[in-house]
């Protein structure tokens, strides 16, 4: 059975390298701000012919306003479709490329994101690059247009620890109340289970407007310690001060930013809840594995993989888990949270009398639990998956499965909107879902005709976009005919209208003529006696049908 077909619109694009990390920030363009879609894809490996290639490749598309014709149109509007005006206003849109080499290390995770308060002009990329952290900048706009592709600037660089092996990384914007101020805070998951918070900061003496790398930081303020094995995904709380992370472990977690205390587990399973549970494995505590009856095979626990974690509200009080085995169904899980305090010691909410405020929240913080519980939990993929993207507004989860496969499942209806079946090669290594509703539109997006809803990469050098939508909102152009075709002149227009009429009388006479001779020259007109009399046959026709005989009954005027 050969590769299934992908259809427009949604495509496919080949890459040089195998891709192990995605990342897709957006914002619509309106009055105020440019619109700016960003698209970044890491990894690296290649052969000896090409070389190890281990690079970050960075696709902008930045859509810049014209604020001088605002008012000119506003005014001017006479009526125009909203497509229109949205041209006159938006209409330059600036693509470029921007490649990063990291050297003989690999990239595993990247993380795009544009603070609130930019002075820069630059989309900020979060690289996960063996023990470090990379902190880029990418130009939006081109100053000089000599410049060499807007190449990306280091501002900063961290290390997360000896042997912790960043995996993932994520960004929030949190106001400190103490300090009055708004915090830029960067998570990274690691391989050896740990989390660690850093906060983005100038040093002192810096000017905003500047891009040295010396003039900002990277600062470590907390490290989280819980999972037992690599995490596969974190994302802040809304609010910034919480950070939920899953991992191999077969549980997902939430910590406090401030102090790094674990504030709740999620334990998942990958069992249909409607069904009996597994039976449970006895295993021998000084032993790894029992034996089974096969000598050559070897049974152990089976291994929980939760591969994607969201918080699904503004509030954070909903969490979704995706979940699987190294084989079988996946399953995804919804819980619910609240707070709890504990008033051990007297603290609680109005203990610490005597202490200022930020030590009595601190106090709080590291007493403060969550009660989690599980709402449901059902199955969204009959074989493993391997890499999750939420949507912005909450509403589509994309999975990529080992098979190769993108889902596109509704969290309202518990079902799969759309499948595109085994268009990878290979596992799918990274998802990155839509980053603003499907209402709104991204720079390029107006051009193509096609809101995409995820992008796709894997090991297999192949990238893909996929949508909802059955087709483009722009009508495709038709070729021009091959054959020669001109317009009539006035003469032959005057003729065609004068001789319409009578070919159409002359037609209707010819379709009165056939239904008579199906009734009157029925046997004259039969295989058998065509081939045997002709002459009969058009007898009955000239004189039964067409013309009558001058001597046949009825007839008072004789034809001259």
């Amino acid at each position: 059975m050969g590769k299934p077909k992908i259809r427009p619109p949604s495509t496919v694009d080949s890459l040089s390298f195998p891709v192990f990390g995605l990342t897709w920030h957006g914002t619509p363009a309106t009055p105020k701000n440019d619109g700016v879609s960003f698209t970044a894809y890491c990894g690296g490996g290649g052969s000896a012919k090409t070389g190890v290639g281990n690079k970050i490749v960075c696709d902008l598309i930045a859509q810049q306003a014209a604020p001088s014709s605002f008012n000119n149109d506003d005014n001017n509007n006479d009526g125009g479709g909203s497509e229109e005006l949205f041209e006159r206003r938006y209409h330059t849109t600036a693509r470029r490329t921007v490649e990063i080499s990291t050297g003989e290390a690999l990239c595993f995770g990247i993380h795009a994101f544009r603070p609130y308060d930019d002075t820069l002009q630059m989309i900020r990329l979060v690289a996960c690059v063996g023990d470090e952290i990379l902190l880029y900048g990418i130009p939006i706009h081109l100053v000089d247009s000599n410049e060499k592709e807007g190449a990306a600037i280091l501002l900063a660089k961290a290390n997360v620890g000896s042997g912790y092996g960043a995996n993932v990384a994520t960004y929030t914007a949190m106001f400190h109340v103490q300090q009055n101020q708004l915090q830029h805070l960067i998570a990274v998951g690691c391989e050896n289970g740990h989390l660690v918070v850093f906060r983005i900061h100038q040093s002192e003496g810096s000017n905003a407007a500047s891009a040295s790398s010396s003039l900002v930081e990277l600062t470590k303020i907390t490290e989280c310690k819980g999972h037992t094995k690599a995490i596969c995904a974190i994302q802040f709380h809304p609010r910034g001060h919480e950070v939920l992370s899953s991992a191999k472990d077969g549980t997902a977690r939430i910590f406090s930013v401030a102090t790094g205390h674990e504030l709740g587990t999620m334990k998942c399973e990958v069992h249909d809840p409607n069904g009996p549970p597994p039976a449970a494995i006895a295993i021998d505590p000084s032993k790894s594995t029992i034996k089974t009856k096969d000598p050559r095979m070897m049974k152990r626990a089976p291994q929980i993989l939760v591969r994607g974690c969201a918080y699904g509200d503004l509030e954070g009080k909903t969490i979704y888990t995706i979940a699987s085995g190294k084989r079988g169904a996946a399953y995804l899980t919804k819980w619910k949270t609240t707070t709890l305090v504990s008033l051990k010691g007297g603290g609680g909410r109005d203990g610490g009398v005597g202490k200022n405020n930020e030590q009595q929240q601190q106090q709080q913080q590291q007493q403060q639990q969550l009660n989690i519980r599980q709402e449901y939990r059902v199955q969204c993929s009959p074989v493993p998956i391997s890499a999750t993207s939420l949507s912005s507004d909450c509403t589509i989860f994309a999975l990529g499965s080992v098979e190769g496969s993108i889902l596109l499942y509704n969290l309202e209806t518990k079902s799969v909107l759309k499948e595109f079946k085994e268009v990878h090669d290979l596992p799918v290594t990274c998802l990155a879902s839509r980053p603003i509703p499907n209402a709104l539109m991204l720079p390029g997006e107006l051009e193509g005709g096609v809101n995409f809803d995820a992008v796709s990469a894997s090991a297999d050098n192949r990238m893909g976009r996929w949508t909802l939508q059955r087709k483009s909102r722009i009508k495709p152009v038709r070729a021009a005919s091959s054959s020669y075709s001109r317009k009539k002149g006035p003469v032959e227009q005057f003729v065609w209208n004068m001789l319409r009429i009578p070919l159409l009388l002359l037609l209707a006479l010819v379709m009165v003529a056939i239904r008579d001779v199906t009734i009157v020259c029925r046997e004259e007109f039969g295989m058998p006696a065509v081939l045997l009399d002709v002459g009969a046959a058009g007898h009955c026709l000239y004189r039964e049908v067409l013309w009558a005989e001058d001597t046949r009954p009825g007839i008072k005027f004789v034809p001259v």
